[in-house]
């Protein structure tokens, strides 16, 4: 690891509050080096560094604070000590792996979906992202998909990003050009999008498929947004999606819905209070945790009319609240509250509701519970549509469409100890219980289902962003089953 210090006015950090700099704050400059101090395993070089300092060091208060070099990435600490008339800046860059290869496995015998993912941080040198997945699913078959992001297109920054996934049952490639919200500062947001997708889509009754059919949809989408502001940032944007869908029956079965064609402008509205957290062992093990604590709303109104060239007339909404309290130490808690739906003919369709509570307590700083609550609905819908439940949608112990209906609750509760602390990794585990339920009114009466289980989770924390690699073993209390699952990151 490598340590810059430098010093500068203290001026020029008066607005500097518990260690954080103020990215939209100038005043910095090029500010004259006071040294540099190395120890440890140092892959660029001392000689490297100095070279390069005095052009680093000003970017990196205001930029991402990620350096590149062949095939590690540089993670950038910056702390801000104000004394007397001076400031202190320590600058602190730790050596990163940019490549990891994970296995994925969830089933049981019989009915196993296996899979292997590769990804590169910093491919080709240049922080450039590629993640290449190999999945066997038990139902759908293989599929093999590709993402690539470029993080400055042309050295602008606009950003590329690219996803090409191709499979047994179809196929989802999909093409964005944008210029994000990079920092505080930013004041405007834009981007263009392309997609294809096609898939088969299989309806369940009591885990017997019910109907079958094949969905493709062709589109894009091109939007733009303003964001005014300081201490609370009020972002108002338009939007435009276009789409083409089109379904087929498969043989065996009847059941398709309609063909369409959308042309849907729309306005939104996002309010949103900046709050960050520097922490630790929330939701990785170990890396130092930018946590978004921050409360925001957001809103969006739209019309599809046939003069525009949609097939039909109608108007749409939705609804994010997203309210985020710290409401002791070392305790988070975040509330979710989300509402979309249609005006068509005097009524309202195709409403789907989710209320979902999440909160995160620390224990001895290495240590933290997990506690969610959540519940979804849909209803009116024109074409039938349903809520799946099993190990991929919040119940371990069950196959991913064990349960099926139009109502959902689930419950999971989990500790996560951490066991051993190397430079390199750290040894985690989870003991938890997952407890839900999916029924349809009037045609059949929620049953709650439980499992129980525990399972390891190895964080590689000289990867760069820190993968969580995790195996869970659970029991299903009433279908008396066994079941393991392996995959990447925390389960919530």
């Amino acid at each position: 690891m490598l340590e810059f210090v430098s010093s500068c006015s203290a001026w020029g950090v008066q607005r500097v509050k518990q260690g954080e700099i103020p990215l939209s704050n100038r005043r910095f400059g090029i500010f004259p080096l006071r040294g540099i101090h190395g120890h440890g395993k140092q892959l660029y070089g001392v000689s490297f560094c100095s070279r390069r300092v005095n052009r680093l060091i000003p970017c990196w208060l205001w930029n991402p604070p990620v350096i590149y070099g062949g095939f590690f990435l540089g993670q950038v600490d910056i702390q801000v000590q104000k004394k007397d008339r001076f400031a202190d800046v320590v600058v602190s860059v730790l050596d990163l792996y940019a490549r990891a290869l994970s296995p994925t496995l969830s089933g049981k015998s019989g009915e196993l979906s296996y899979g292997l993912v590769g990804m590169d941080f910093n491919f080709l040198g240049r922080g450039q992202v590629v993640q290449l997945t190999f999945d066997h699913d038990a139902i759908t078959g293989n599929r093999v998909a590709a993402l690539y992001h470029l993080p400055r297109l042309a050295g602008t920054r606009r950003t590329l990003t690219t996803n090409i996934c191709v499979g047994a049952e179809g196929h989802d490639v999909r093409l964005t050009v944008s210029q994000p919200f990079f920092s505080l500062a930013t004041t405007w947001s834009y981007g263009v999008s392309f997609f294809s997708q096609e898939e088969v889509v299989r309806l369940y009754s009591n885990q017997i498929i019910s109907a079958r059919y094949a969905d493709r949809i062709d589109g894009g989408a091109a939007w733009i947004t303003r964001s005014f502001g300081d201490q609370i940032k009020v972002r108002p944007g338009i939007r435009l999606d276009l789409s083409d869908r089109q379904f087929a029956t498969q043989q065996g079965f009847t059941y398709a819905p309609n063909n369409r064609r959308r042309v849907l402008p729309s306005v939104g509205l996002t309010i949103w209070k900046p709050h960050f957290e520097r922490v630790r062992y929330i939701q990785f093990l170990g890396r130092l945790e930018d946590l978004p604590i921050g409360s925001f709303v957001s809103t969006r109104v739209g019309i599809s009319h046939q003069s525009l060239g949609s097939d039909r007339n109608f108007g749409f909404f939705s609804l994010h609240l997203a309210p985020r309290f710290k409401l002791y130490a070392n305790g988070y808690t975040f509330i979710s509250l989300f509402l979309s739906g249609r005006r068509q003919t005097g009524s309202y369709r195709n409403v789907f509701g989710q209320a979902e509570l999440v909160t995160y307590a620390q224990v001895r700083r290495l240590h933290t519970l997990a506690f969610r609550i959540r519940w979804d609905a849909i209803g009116r819908t024109k074409d039938t549509s349903q809520l799946l439940l099993g190990v991929i949608r919040g119940l371990r112990g069950y196959v991913p469409r064990r349960f099926d209906g139009t109502r959902r609750f689930l419950l999971n509760v989990e500790a996560r100890p951490t066991f051993y602390r190397h430079p390199a990794f750290a040894l985690g585990g989870a003991f938890f219980m997952d407890s839900g339920t999916v029924w349809t009114p009037g045609v059949n009466d929620p049953g709650l289902n439980t499992s129980v289980g525990l399972g390891g989770r190895l964080g590689f924390t000289r990867v760069y962003n820190n993968p969580i690699l995790r195996a869970d073993l659970a029991y299903a209390i009433q279908d008396r089953t066994w079941q393991l699952w392996v995959g990447l990151g925390q389960y919530f």
